[in-house]
């Protein structure tokens, strides 16, 4: 039987196919912590652009 990491957790998709912004915020923000410093930027960018959009 496969082993189901309680750490993990699916994204949640909104009626439109879009991210939920929550989750959108969560992924940029893990994703900047990994990235180097030319993609961390791009990210800040996206994360900004995601905050607007509300």
């Amino acid at each position: 039987m496969k082993e189901i990491n309680n750490n993990s957790r699916s994204l949640k998709w909104e009626q439109n196919g879009e991210l939920a912004h929550k989750d959108l915020s969560e992924l940029i923000e893990r994703l900047k912590n990994v990235e180097s410093e030319h993609a961390s930027s791009e990210l800040s960018r996206l994360g900004t652009k995601s905050d607007i959009k509300d």
